[in-house]
Parts: structure tokens; sequence; C-alpha cells
């Protein structure tokens, strides 16, 4: 493992921002941290950067201890959410900054400063805007200028710090793919930060889950999606609906419905999650979760069915082909999980 970080703590006052966090990552790994506001990544991040210090625990990336080392030693490349880009300074010179601020006799010649410039705004796909000034630019323009600057001083790990909260829902799906793109060119290690869970899925090679100051789930995104070990990963990794019930001898009771219990499932009440599109609408004779229907609303391919049952409320999806034909407000029908998981009741 490259990085490896082992029982990091950070409290701000009484605060705790990181519980006893431990964590590794592969050399040139793709890793993203996702959690809520308040959950310590952002913290986490810092603390890599060398821009808060941990109050414990140990970091080392390459062999070396990294809490050892000062900010600018460390040769991390950050990148922000709002840019940070001096406005004052056309592109050219913003991703310049980097380089043309060492002190001399560590700044490369001119010469060789230009060519990198160049061959960055030429990977992050800005050539022809090197005279330009950021409001000049798009938003997404903008965040170019900022990674083309972050690697300019050819890092040995990249810290993204939500790079596409400021941007539009459009923008954030064209530029995680680019992203994507430019990680597997240059091959460094990067660290992404996001509260986005189709972002984290989307883009990372691992994603760690975190809540509260505490790492709680950590590993590819498919398996994260497929088997969270808790409640709060399932609901936090996408959209769910959630029932109670009771397991008892391998079989799964809710709400008069049967069937058997997921292999682990704890015995007793349980809280059943399962997503709105991992179930089918049944004819009221048919065995499921009896339930009314309260609403059906199409929006494009696909369809939405507010359900009562009981005194919850559910909203189901599914495809105009998938649904019982002839769906309406005030009918019975029966639900079955198709995939439903089970955890102890909160």
């Amino acid at each position: 493992m490259s990085l490896s970080i082992k029982s990091v703590a950070k409290a701000f006052g009484r605060y705790p921002a990181l519980r006893d966090v431990s964590l590794e990552a592969r050399q040139g790994e793709f890793l993203a941290l996702l959690g809520p506001s308040g959950s310590g990544k952002t913290t986490l991040l810092r603390i890599l950067a060398g821009l808060e210090q941990a109050d414990g625990g140990e970091v080392s990336f390459q062999g070396e201890n990294f809490l050892a080392l000062p900010a600018r030693e460390r040769r991390v490349g950050m990148v922000f959410q709002h840019y940070a880009l001096f406005r004052h300074m056309t592109v050219a010179r913003n991703v310049a900054f980097g380089l043309s601020v060492r002190p001399r006799s560590q700044r490369p010649a001119k010469a060789e400063i230009d060519k990198r410039v160049a061959d960055l705004l030429r990977l992050v796909q800005l050539e022809g805007l090197a005279d330009r000034y950021p409001a000049q630019l798009s938003g997404g323009q903008r965040q170019r200028v900022a990674l083309a600057r972050a690697l300019a001083i050819e890092p040995r790990m990249l810290l993204l710090d939500e790079p596409f909260g400021a941007l539009d829902a459009k923008v954030r799906r064209e530029l995680r793919h680019w992203l994507r793109r430019i990680h597997d060119e240059t091959g460094v290690t990067t660290v992404f930060v996001t509260h986005d869970q189709e972002e984290a899925l989307d883009l990372a090679d691992r994603v760690a889950i975190l809540s509260e100051g505490e790492l709680v789930q950590v590993g590819p995104p498919q398996e994260v999606y497929e088997q969270p070990r808790s409640a709060f990963v399932f609901d936090f990794l996408g959209a769910s609906c959630r029932l109670s019930g009771e397991v008892h001898g391998g079989k799964l009771r809710v709400a008069g419905w049967e069937t058997s219990a997921p292999e682990g499932a704890p015995q007793g009440r349980v809280d059943v999650f399962f997503r709105p599109h991992e179930v089918s609408l049944l004819p009221p004779d048919q065995s499921g979760v009896p339930a009314t229907v309260r609403s059906v609303f199409a929006a494009g391919p696909v369809t939405r069915v507010e359900c009562d049952i009981g005194a919850e409320r559910l909203e189901i999806h599914g495809s105009a082909q998938s649904l019982p034909e002839g769906l309406g407000t005030g009918q019975a029908v029966k639900l079955k999980l198709l995939r439903p998981s089970v955890y102890p009741a909160a």
C-alpha cells in the first residue's frame, strides 16, 4: 500500500471530527471519501495536505512519515470546490504558479515551465485559452485550470475537495468522466472528497464511507452498494425504502408477508431496506406485502408509484412495461420485495 492511515483522530474543541480512522490506498488508486456533511471527510483530506494537524495516529506515504513533513515538502496537489484561482493572472500564469514560486535553485527554466503549461492545457483540453483570465471562463473550464495547476508541480498525491460542488448537474457528469480519464493517464494517487453518492460510485476504484468521524465501510463501488454493512450505508448510498419486520427461524415476516430471510439476518425485530426499483407490483390475489396505491406519476422512462403500507408511505419505481396495466389511485396491490436487506431494528 502506498498510503497508510492508522488510528487518525482529530477534534475541534469538544467536537470529535475524526475517531480512530484507519485506511489504506494503493499506488495510483482513485479513492473516494464519501459521507454527509460533518462526517470528517474534508478534515481527513486537510490532514493529508498538511493544512490541519492530527491529534493522534500515523500517516505514511511511499514509506515516509507524512505527518512529520511540512506541507510544502509533501508534494501534494490540491483542488478546491471554489477553484481558488488568481483572478489577476491569466490561465497560463495560474497553471505555472506552483513552479514559478519555487526557490531559484529548484525552479525550472522558463522554457521548461512554458512547455509544462502547454502540455497540461492540452491534457485538460484548454488549448488556446492560455491568455484568458478566470472571469472569461465557464465554471467547468475554471475547474480544469485548477486541476492543471495542481498537476503542474508533478504531485505524488492529488487531493480533490468536492471539486464539482459549484457546478450544475450536466457539467458535473461531463467532468466526472473527464477526471477519471485524466487520472488514468497520469497515474497519480488520488483522494477525492464528495457527498455525492453517484459521483463516488462512478469515479472511484474504492469508496470509503464516513459517518460522524468514523470509517463505517470501505470497498469497491459495486461491493459497498450491493453489500452495505449497516442501515446507514444502505440508506446513504441511494434511494431506499424501509419497513419494519421480524426474523424467526430463517423466515422474514413483513406486514403479514413471509419469505426466506437473507443469509446472516439478525433474529427478532428488524428494519427491512430495499431499493425502490427492486420491487414487483402484483395483483392483490398474489403473495406479497399488501399495499394501496396513492398516486402514479410517469416521468420519462420511470414511473413513480406512491403506496401506503399501514402507516408507511413508500415510493416505488418501475417502467410502464413492468407495472400492472391500469394501475390507479386507491387500487389494492401486493409488493414483492426482490432483494431485501435486513438490519437490527433502530
